[in-house]
């Protein structure tokens, strides 16, 4: 019986064969974190300091029924103007309501996380979308798609656009008219940023809540929409 050949190849070389090839030898990473700080500083800059020199393209909302995820500045757009119309006039009597009801109340979550999301908060703000979201609230579903289309989470934002198609979502039918969304946030955002308590869960994290005195604040930022 003649015995097989011996193999003598070391640890070393046998990682070395099982490597991965470098494909961004010539990738400049220089510049892709030259744009990745430019959007990461675009992206947490509060709505009424972001550019709004060129006018905005799409009057209609985004459908969710459309296969390609929409790109980040559009997404931001729509999802800004969502925020914006729904705190509307009933937007501080829905906030009184959550506060009252213990935080209970899927319409009142919905226009607290659309005021954190206004006042530059993104990570309140998807906790209380996704609580209002998860009591059956489609609106609260748009806005989550949204936010995960902006911030490139594809994955999730494809989630929450088959939650959408399931339930046979119409924005213009439960967001209203997009055309008449302001550009912008309304002023002195950063008002209401005394009247939110902050409590720590061990579970959870960091969740911010409302107090009673923001339901004017409230009514004061959003009187002249």
């Amino acid at each position: 019986m003649t015995p097989l050949p011996s193999d003598h190849r070391t640890i070393d070389e046998l990682l070395a064969k099982a490597r991965t090839r470098n494909r961004y030898a010539t990738y400049n990473m220089a510049a892709a974190e030259t744009r990745l700080r430019t959007r990461q500083a675009a992206r947490h800059r509060p709505p009424r300091q972001r550019n709004t020199d060129t006018p905005l393209v799409h009057a209609e909302w985004t459908p969710p029924a459309n296969e390609l995820t929409p790109d980040a500045n559009r997404a931001w757009w729509d999802l800004n103007a969502v925020c914006l119309l729904i705190l509307g006039p009933d937007a501080d009597g829905h906030l009184a309501d959550f506060i009252t009801s213990q935080y209970a109340d899927k319409s009142g979550a919905l226009v607290f996380a659309c005021l954190l999301h206004l006042a530059d908060d993104s990570g309140g703000a998807r906790f209380w979308w996704r609580f209002a979201a998860g009591a059956g609230h489609q609106v609260a579903e748009y806005c989550l798609f949204l936010e995960h289309a902006h911030s490139g989470e594809y994955h999730d934002a494809d989630y929450w656009r088959t939650q959408l198609l399931r339930q046979h979502f119409e924005p213009a039918l439960l967001c209203g008219d997009r055309s008449t969304a302001p550009l912008l946030g309304p002023p002195c955002m950063d008002q209401i940023h005394p009247h939110i308590t902050r409590q720590h869960h061990s579970e959870i994290g960091t969740i911010p809540l409302p107090q009673p005195a923001l339901v004017d604040q409230l009514r004061n930022l959003t009187s002249p929409l």
